[in-house]
């Protein structure tokens, strides 16, 4: 069996296509250009128009330098924030298409790239799940380990964000377990189950001015999981 990986400025028309046994595409809608729906009508197009052909993911990502945060995260901004956005959606977006043969989310770690500028970080490409020296998961590391590992594991997404300037935050959560327990400054706030994509996303939680503490926990059948970030009300 033969390949190929196509990037999205190939049109699906070209004969190119017909060489290879299947195919996969590179798209960066959500990303270098477009909207992130446009990954999800890329397919669906491709899919009526071809349906005896295989398709796959080859390549997804968006960079994402961990210093750089967000509360209102935007296409382009290079923020941890955004790149959890991005993979969420992709990630459904495949859930939902599983005539797709094969998925590559590009890529596991930072990696050198002369001729880039970007995040403000020359020559490195920031797609990785984990920065360049392997010192920090980023968010959607934990987004892809509640996904695809089964060890039970719970995660605060947004802990760097920590300097906040309103009073009521939302708290995402990416866990594995049953349940979610979220406490706010000592004091039990919620409860709920994490979605299909095992995200539990509390919306807007109450902070105090000055110093504020967030933690979750879960249970499982063996111990008690916690996972704790400080965040700064200004």
């Amino acid at each position: 069996k033969t390949t190929m990986a196509n990037v999205f400025m190939l049109e699906t028309t070209s004969p190119i296509l017909e060489i290879p046994d299947v195919n996969s595409y590179n798209l960066y809608f959500g990303w270098y250009r477009g909207e992130l729906d446009q990954n999800d009508e890329f397919f669906d197009k491709y899919h009526a128009d071809y349906p005896d052909r295989c398709i796959g993911f080859s390549e997804y990502g968006a960079d994402a330098n961990p210093q750089y945060q967000s509360s209102h995260p935007e296409k382009g901004d290079y923020t941890e924030s955004y790149q959890c956005i991005y993979h969420e959606h992709i990630a459904k977006m495949i859930a939902d298409r599983p005539w797709l043969w094969a998925t590559h989310v590009w890529n596991m770690f930072d990696f050198g790239a002369a001729h880039r500028t970007e995040g403000d970080r020359p020559g490195i490409n920031d797609k990785g799940l984990v920065t360049h020296d392997r010192k920090i998961k980023k968010d959607a590391y934990y987004f892809y380990r509640a996904n695809w590992n089964p060890e039970p594991m719970i995660y605060i997404a947004g802990r760097r964000n920590v300097n906040r300037v309103k009073p009521l935050v939302d708290v995402q959560v990416f866990s594995n377990v049953e349940e979610v327990i979220l406490i706010v400054n000592d004091c039990q706030c919620r409860r709920m189950k994490p979605d299909s994509l095992k995200v539990c996303l509390f919306k807007e939680v109450p902070l105090r001015k000055g110093r504020n503490e967030i933690e979750v926990r879960a249970n499982d059948s063996k111990k008690q999981l916690i996972d704790r970030c400080t965040w700064i009300l200004q």
